[in-house]
Parts: C-alpha cells; sequence; structure tokens
C-alpha cells in the first residue's frame, strides 16, 4: 500500500463513527484502570479495526501472528479478506486489550479463553464473541464473531427457509414419534438450523419442551423443562412424558449413552437435536456406531443441514435470457425467460469506463450483498432405509437421494439462481473444491455500504 493510498485510509477512519464499548458479557467484569497502560497502547487500533469490520459488515475477525506482524482479516458473506496488519508488539496488545474488554484474564497466554463484548455501532447493537488460542507459550491467535441479538432466525420464515420444507419438516413431527437432526460443519449455522426445525412445528397442535441450553437464545412456544437432582435421563423423560410431550428438544449429541437413551424413547416422543458431523451421512455413520443400523433406519425421520451461499447486490445484478441449453443443463423449466448474473467489468481498451467500485456504492463491487442458506434433507425413506441396512455407501447414499427425489444443496442452490438470488457462478464457487493453502486474496472491500439488516 502506497503513501496516498495509508493516508486516504487514515482519513477514512478518522471520519467514519467509531464503536462503542459496552463492557464485557456472560456477567464479567473488566477495569481499564487496572490496565492503563494496554489502554493506551491498544484501545485506539481496535476501536479502529472494530469500526473498520462492522463498517464493512464483516461477521467474523481474525488476528493471527505471521512472521513477526499479526495479519488481520475480515470476513464478509463467507469469504475472507486481507485487512492489513500490524507489527508483532502491537498485534499482541490489540490481542491483549480485546481480552480485557471480554473480561477475560490477559495473562493467561497458555490456555484457551473465549468471552463476549457489548458494543454498539452505528445505533445497531451487536454481540461480540471472542475467542483466544494459544498458538506457543506468549503466543496467540484471536477470533471475534459478530451477532446482531435482534435478528433471531428462530421462524423458517426468518430464516429463508423455503415454505414447502418448512411443511416437510412439520409432516416429520405430526406421529409425535421418531428423531429429526442438524448436522453441518463449524460456523455453518448448525444451532439456529435446529432450532429453525423446532419451530416448524405447529405449537397450538403439540406440546414442545426443551431440555437443552440454548445460550441465550429464545425459543417461542417451548417450554424449558430442567432435570431434578438424582434423576437420570431415563427418569427425566418419564416425568417430561407425563405433561404430555409430543416433542423435546435436546443438547447437541455427543455422549453415546445420551443418544442411546434417545433412541429407547424415540417411538414415544419426537425428538430434535444437532448432531456434530459435516454431513448427513457423516451423521448416520456416527448413529450406526452408537446404537446400530437397525434402530437408525427404524427411528431416525431425516437429517438436515445448511450451506450459506452469497446473494447478488439487487443494486446492481444483471438480467440475461438464458439459453435453452443452459435451462436444461440446470434442470430449470424451458419457459425462465431471465436469470440474473454479476455485473461485468469495463472493457480494458476504455479508460474513461466506471469500475464496477464506482457503479455499485452498496457492494464496492463485490458484488454480493448478504448469504441466504440452501438446504439439504436426508429422508429415511423406505429405499434409504434399505441402505442403511444393507449398503451403507456414501454413493449408494447419494444414488439414493436423487432416486427419491429428495432435496440436496446443489439442487437447492439452483432454486436461488432461478429465483433471480445469486448467480450460477456464486453457486459454482460455493461447491468448487477449497483453494490451496496461501493462494491469493483480494483485499477487503473498503467502501461503507449504506445501512441493511445482516441477513445471515
Amino acid at each position: 500500500m502506497g503513501r496516498e493510498e495509508e493516508e486516504n485510509e487514515e482519513d477514512e477512519l478518522e471520519n467514519m463513527e467509531q464503536v462503542l464499548f459496552q463492557g464485557p458479557m456472560y456477567g464479567r467484569e473488566t477495569d481499564l484502570k487496572q490496565n492503563a497502560r494496554l489502554v493506551k497502547a491498544a484501545l485506539v487500533p481496535v476501536k479502529r479495526m472494530m469500526s473498520s469490520a462492522l463498517g464493512r459488515r464483516a461477521h467474523t475477525i481474525l488476528l493471527e501472528p505471521a512472521n513477526g506482524r499479526f495479519s488481520i482479516r475480515f470476513v464478509i458473506d463467507g469469504i475472507p479478506y486481507p485487512a492489513g496488519a500490524v507489527p508483532g508488539q502491537r498485534g499482541m496488545a490489540m490481542v491483549q486489550m480485546l481480552k480485557v474488554l471480554s473480561g477475560l484474564n490477559p495473562q493467561e497466554r497458555a490456555a484457551a479463553q473465549s468471552g463476549g463484548i457489548f458494543a454498539e455501532f452505528e445505533g445497531t447493537k451487536f454481540h461480540l464473541l471472542v475467542s483466544a488460542t494459544p498458538l506457543k507459550p506468549g503466543v496467540e491467535k484471536l477470533m471475534i464473531q459478530v451477532e446482531n441479538p435482534k435478528i433471531t432466525h428462530t421462524k423458517a420464515s426468518d430464516a429463508k427457509m423455503p415454505a414447502d420444507l418448512a411443511k416437510q419438516l412439520r409432516d416429520f413431527t405430526e406421529d409425535s414419534k421418531g428423531i429429526i437432526l442438524a448436522c453441518g460443519p463449524p460456523q455453518s449455522g448448525v444451532t439456529s438450523l435446529s432450532i429453525t426445525a423446532l419451530h416448524c412445528v405447529d405449537p397450538y397442535m403439540y406440546s414442545v419442551f426443551s431440555m437443552a441450553d440454548t445460550g441465550g437464545k429464545e425459543l417461542t412456544n417451548v417450554t424449558d423443562f430442567a432435570p431434578e437432582d438424582g434423576h437420570d435421563l431415563e427418569m427425566s423423560f418419564d416425568r417430561v412424558l407425563r405433561r404430555e410431550a409430543d416433542l423435546i428438544y435436546m443438547n447437541p449429541l455427543t455422549d453415546p449413552a445420551v443418544v442411546q437413551t434417545m433412541f429407547n424413547f424415540a417411538d414415544k416422543v419426537c425428538f430434535v437435536a444437532e448432531i456434530p458431523a459435516n454431513t448427513p451421512f457423516e451423521a448416520i455413520q456416527k448413529l450406526i456406531a452408537w446404537v446400530g443400523k437397525d434402530e437408525v433406519a427404524k427411528k431416525v425421520k431425516c437429517i438436515i443441514t445448511q450451506k450459506l451461499i452469497r446473494l447478488l447486490c439487487d443494486d446492481c445484478k444483471q438480467a440475461f435470457r438464458p439459453n435453452p441449453q443452459l435451462l436444461q443443463r440446470l434442470g430449470l423449466p424451458p419457459e425462465t425467460t431471465v436469470l440474473y448474473r454479476a455485473p461485468s467489468p469495463p472493457a480494458e481498451d476504455d479508460e474513461n469506463a466506471p469500475t464496477i467500485e464506482e457503479l455499485c456504492e452498496d457492494c464496492d463491487g463485490v458484488p454480493f450483498h448478504g448469504r441466504a442458506p440452501v438446504y439439504e434433507v436426508l429422508e429415511m425413506t423406505e429405499g434409504m432405509k434399505a441402505v442403511v441396512c444393507d449398503n451403507f455407501q456414501l454413493e449408494a447414499v447419494k444414488e439414493q437421494m436423487v432416486k427419491d427425489g429428495m432435496r440436496t444443496l446443489q439442487k437447492d442452490a439452483i432454486r436461488l439462481v432461478a429465483e433471480g438470488k445469486t448467480a450460477l457462478e456464486e453457486v459454482q464457487r460455493t461447491f468448487r473444491p477449497p483453494a490451496p493453502a496461501g493462494a491469493r486474496r483480494r483485499p477487503a472491500p473498503k467502501g461503507k455500504p449504506r445501512p441493511r439488516p445482516r441477513p445471515e
């Protein structure tokens, strides 16, 4: 970055409204006076970094040591962008400053710590979830996840879940039996997905209880149920069944003994939970190891996963008329007359043509703004039961899903293309194998987008 660009960026930061830190989360306390030297050295750089990140809609901020410096990256709509670097000593001070603001112990550098900061930026309240991870003695990396507490995604409509999928999940609970699971990679919103699936149930027809720690997330029309001291899980299930429960929301399934007990009761009540697994196939693998193939085939209703995909910027996306061959390849109706794509860059020989950044202030030439989920649902159809019991292999599962017409991630992504919400090129990028380590990434967008609700 040249000196002139640095000065322009400094001017931009000076003119930007600064984030307000409003204390640690989770009932913790902090005393800035006891850390006066750290505050003097690092509070201003931290505020500038966070103000820039929030102004650019970053949902994750990463500070990582590398080659004597700390690199800063902003993750915007799932894409990591370099956002500068600072000298190693200043970077370490920024990490410790953020720990102090989170109510964490800045002197503890050998163990992982996590906390949070209440913050406000341009009139919007945010929760900044801070995680510090030691890499080697005295050196840590830090991740900040940004949450807007007013955006909950508890209802299917809030989560942009298609109405037919919400109905499908509702139908799975009609007999008040069986198991519905959500899974997905880390940071893919699995907990929110499981809560959305829970809220597909008709609360006026069914009695819904929660035995899960939701981390402060509110569950609508759901009754909390706390096990009594001395009661094991079987006794707790018996108690909640005496209250005529139709559905129970559980903590993430990590303990085989809990899963086995849950399966034993799955012919009396319906369970909804998340399971740590990247894909439905991996989820079934875990369940088979814990309870056996027959139990999985009999008790599991479905396993749902999601993937977030970037949405085209409404202000600069370009319409085009697809040819019949493209529609046939995508499986879209032949009467489809228009699809959308990102705007093309100006011709190289036209020096006066405006750049994409100049054409669209809102997305600063990315040209995407926000994300929406696409879904995959592995249903335990009769055909899938046979696959699970007889030939449980990945290819066999995929073939059965296609044969039964199940919703897959790629198929659902084409739905967003047909609706004009994303581009075919974005679908191809989303499902392309990951780039090799060390691949060069474009710098973070510098424009300051006009306020919009955070879509994820």
